[in-house]
């Protein structure tokens, strides 16, 4: 039968296709997406003799640097070196081409499987992000809550009673896409791709996502929101955090993410994860001094797609 690739199917166990892959929580990110229904997320499966031994999950949107499209490939160990990893290389770049620019994939730093499909595929390594993790059990709760006010600034998460309505959304929708364009991961024309029906889908309940406003006028100020960490059901992992521009400077991020913490640690949440672009110096330094340790590095690899 040889080697195919097909559609995902219900019954596929991606878990056991994840198998000896690093990131394999990116997958359920993935699927926290798909399940909102307001991303355009694709996947495909791949088969040797009958046989499923990888995936590859693809997002043709600008979700990426530049407005690149991303993907996730992943392919079982004994698979390897039989050509899978480059087919469904070969599908996502099909799937992308002609709607985005390009295609961007990632691998974990000093991974030896990774580096060695880069070299033979003759690919260079991109920006790298760090990633980090806060133990939520173990901070400091006094010094979180003295780092959470701001002068004129109300930093809180989402009110539970009453919910936010459907204009509330609207308006929070469009400040947090404004953020994520901003951000050095999106670059000219990424960080598009938010929709208003994925935002309220993966914000599933209100403590989830915190907001700064301003105290004299409610207007917003910035905001920080999280999603569940695939596979560990006491973690969580932001998803994107914002502070508008003219805000910037006077501790507002760092009132968001002490804030939060607290509020998550109060939901039985123990650990918090965190990704941000090396170079971003600023915010990978407020990260340190509220106690996140370096759980590991990845790297970009953008693959352009000239139609």
């Amino acid at each position: 039968m040889g080697l195919t690739v097909r559609d995902r199917v219900a019954d596929d166990d991606l878990t056991l296709l994840d198998e000896g892959n690093p990131l394999a929580w990116n997958r359920g990110m993935w699927e926290d997406l798909d399940r909102t229904g307001g991303t355009d997320v694709r996947w495909r499966v791949a088969e040797l003799d009958g046989d499923a031994v990888g995936y590859v999950v693809v997002c043709p949107e600008p979700v990426g640097h530049d407005g690149y499209g991303a993907a996730v490939i992943s392919v079982r160990p004994q698979a390897r070196r039989r050509g899978v990893g480059t087919a469904l290389r070969e599908v996502a770049e099909e799937l992308c081409r002609g709607v985005v620019p390009g295609l961007e994939l990632m691998y974990v730093e000093h991974d030896p499987a990774a580096t060695a499909t880069l070299a033979a595929w003759g690919l260079e390594p991109g920006p790298r992000h760090h990633e980090s993790v806060l133990d939520l059990t173990a901070i400091d709760r006094a010094v979180f809550e003295d780092r959470s006010e701001v002068d004129g600034v109300l930093v809180a998460t989402l009110p539970e009673q009453p919910p936010l309505s459907d204009r509330d959304w609207v308006d929070l929708h469009a400040f947090v896409r404004a953020r994520s364009q901003e951000t050095p991961d999106a670059g000219d024309g990424g960080g598009g791709a938010l929709t208003l029906e994925t935002l309220r889908g993966l914000v599933e309940e209100p403590w989830m996502m915190a907001t700064a406003r301003d105290r004299a006028d409610d207007a917003l100020l910035g905001y920080t929101f999280v999603i569940r960490r695939p596979g560990e059901a006491d973690a969580t992992n932001t998803f994107l955090t914002g502070v508008v521009g003219h805000a910037r400077l006077r501790g507002i991020a760092t009132a968001l993410k002490t804030r939060h913490a607290l509020a998550m640690a109060e939901h039985g949440i123990a650990r918090l994860y965190t990704q941000n672009m090396e170079g971003n110096e600023a915010i990978l330094a407020a990260n340190r001094t509220l106690g996140f340790t370096h759980a590991s590095t990845y790297v970009d690899v953008r693959v352009p797609l000239p139609t």
